[in-house]
């Protein structure tokens, strides 16, 4: 009961009316519907808006394949001997001697890597194929002597008769094939079995990629004209890349550049007559800033760079200290040959750097092209040098497409909000089949070109996988952000229940005091 003041000045005393329970009852029911809508629909509705598609990703299969990659891989290559028909017996023997030496000096290599001897045969190609001549020495108390061929897969050993008597031709088959025919592959491979990357490929090898843009750059220092016949002169090198297409695909592309001056100036020697670039200096050569070099391509590009000095016309060549020729290597980019004119330059000539000029110096940039993708420096044939690039690269790039696989699980298991997107799965699926299919190409038809091929494509799926847009944008979107979106709405909706479950609750507790009292 309350007092209030009327306009005369008299008191009046106001009584509350009491609350039916009619009234009361459908106040409270008005807040239960209220409630159970918001609850009933509105979570519902939070959780599908909120909701993060997860796909499932084959979690089992990718860490089986993880871990047993190195088992389920059988490399089995096939070496033919070129034997007199006298020696054919000593080929089963030598096979299982073979075996003993390889599993005892390199245990990791056991049913994963391994030679298999076979008599030659008509249409046999050393050019293709691995062929290993036996040749018997006129003098039976000859040395053995190895000649391997620097441009086929050939390899010539001369015997003697008392090798021969003694058996031990095997033994010296073995340590051939071992210790100097293959043995910077299977040193590689030894090497990538037990994660122990070389020094090599951390320093001067580019990224894998299947397919890369070669950018042949002539470069000026002043801006007088100067032609060259790179056109003409790639047709010499196209036999090389041939042999590499299997590897990786090749784009080419030419350009030349005036005023292009070098970052630090070259001292001029008297004594030598020339320019002397330090070798110490090499490493910032080339002029970054003011060299336009960016392709701009999508494909990662290997650059060969031909300098051509302004003191070519006083006939002053530039020299690199310590080194013979006029090229280096630039880590991970590419290569320079600096060109000095032979012959002087007349005036009011333009010059041109002719095909027979330009030949030499892409010989040069072949053997740095090697260097750079990570060819063996020994033995000397390309083919050979091709051949064990083809089989690391096959089996690195099957390592890395798993090890890409299992870091995507691992992702997705430690972030249980992240999106998993159904072309994720489709990549990962896909990666996962045509793993499968190399390994089938590998253990079942020894088909290495086809096989690299395959892992290629297996590992650039992998990365897309990997680094699915969707997902990306979703790893940095966990649940707090989800709030600091949706409290401005869900704050008044629910402040307002809370108030009108108390005031129930409240009128609830005294309406039963109430009946206590009475």
């Amino acid at each position: 009961m309350t007092e209030t003041e009327s306009e005369n000045g008299l008191k009046v005393q106001n009584q509350e009316v009491p609350e039916s329970d009619t009234i009361a009852y459908i106040r409270r029911l008005i807040v239960f519907i209220v409630a159970l809508t918001v609850l009933g629909l509105g979570y519902p509705v939070l959780q599908f808006t909120t909701a993060i598609y997860r796909a499932d990703l084959p979690v089992d299969e990718i860490t089986s394949l993880a871990s047993t990659l190195h088992n389920d891989i059988s490399f089995k290559i096939p070496v033919y001997l070129d034997i007199p028909t006298t020696l054919d017996v000593f080929i089963p023997d030598s096979q299982e001697k073979l075996n003993q030496f390889v599993n005892s000096k390199y245990p990791e290599l056991a049913n994963f890597w391994s030679l298999d001897l076979k008599k030659i045969t008509p249409g046999i190609d050393p050019e293709i194929d691995y062929v290993v001549k036996l040749v018997q020495d006129e003098n039976e108390n000859g040395d053995d002597a190895v000649d391997m061929s620097p441009f086929s897969k050939e390899t010539t050993l001369k015997v003697s008769q008392n090798w021969i008597d003694s058996k031990l031709v095997d033994q010296v088959l073995s340590s051939v094939l071992v210790d100097m025919v293959f043995k910077e592959e299977i040193s590689e491979l030894v090497s990538i079995i037990n994660n122990r990357a070389k020094e090599l490929d951390k320093n001067i090898v580019v990224p894998y990629s299947p397919n890369y843009n070669l950018v042949f750059s002539l470069l000026v220092e002043n801006g007088r004209t100067v032609k060259w016949d790179i056109e003409t002169a790639l047709k010499q090198m196209k036999p090389f890349l041939n042999k590499l297409t299997h590897y990786t695909n090749f784009s080419i592309s030419t350009q030349v550049q005036y005023y292009s001056k070098t970052e630090k100036p070259v001292v001029f020697d008297e004594k030598k007559n020339a320019y002397i670039l330090k070798e110490s200096d090499l490493s910032t050569f080339i002029n970054f800033g003011d060299w336009n070099l960016n392709t701009h391509d999508m494909d990662p590009s290997i650059n060969f760079l031909v300098y051509f000095p302004e003191s070519n016309y006083e006939n002053k060549p530039w020299v690199i200290d310590h080194l013979d020729n006029g090229a280096f290597l630039v880590k991970q980019w590419g290569g320079v040959y600096i060109f000095n004119k032979e012959k002087p330059i007349l005036e009011g000539y333009d010059v041109n750097i002719t095909e027979l000029e330009l030949i030499p110096i892409l010989e040069i940039f072949t053997s740095q092209l090697f260097q750079l993708l990570g060819l063996a420096t020994f033995p000397k044939s390309p083919s050979m040098r091709v051949d064990t690039l083809t089989r690391l690269t096959l089996f690195k790039n099957l390592k890395k497409t798993l090890e890409n696989l299992h870091s995507l699980v691992k992702l997705t298991v430690s972030l249980n909000e992240i999106s998993i997107p159904d072309e994720t799965k489709e990549h990962v699926l896909k990666s996962i089949e045509l793993v499968k299919l190399a390994i089938s190409e590998i253990n079942q038809k020894q088909n290495y070109h086809n096989s690299m091929t395959i892992s290629s494509k297996a590992l650039t799926i992998s990365d897309r996988a990997f680094f699915d847009k969707e997902m990306v944008q979703q790893a940095y979107f966990p649940n707090e952000h989800k709030m600091a979106v949706f409290l401005p709405l869900l704050g008044p909706v629910t402040s307002i229940l809370a108030i009108a479950l108390i005031k129930i609750l409240v009128s609830f507790k005294t309406g039963l005091k109430k009946k206590k009292a009475d």
